[in-house]
């Protein structure tokens, strides 16, 4: 029973494409809920939803950062030969950083 639920797997690359349809799903979403949260929030003076609005921009990156992610590495095990240039490691850097 355990092999047929391998065999019927779908392939690495089909998991790739739902990881990245799923991030940008994610993306526009919480763009959309962040934007507005933060809209209604500034008219009505709510911290609360202005905070919520900053979350979904914190979920917007995680989902930016999965998408990068999936797009870069097209086949299983290219991750040990993968390269990366330094701009990325400097977008992951500044993406990371929190300063108060």
């Amino acid at each position: 029973m355990f092999r047929g639920a391998i065999l019927n797997m779908p392939s690495y690359r089909r998991l790739q494409q739902y990881a990245i349809g799923i991030s940008i799903i994610s993306v526009i979403y919480n763009g959309l809920e962040g934007g507005l949260s933060i809209g209604f929030g500034a008219e009505s003076g709510s911290r609360s939803l202005i905070f919520f609005g900053i979350q979904s921009g914190v979920e917007v990156i995680s989902a930016f950062l999965v998408l990068w992610r999936f797009r870069k590495v097209a086949k299983p095990g290219e991750e040990r030969g993968a390269v990366l240039s330094e701009q990325d490691l400097r977008f992951v850097n500044n993406s990371c950083r929190v300063e108060w």
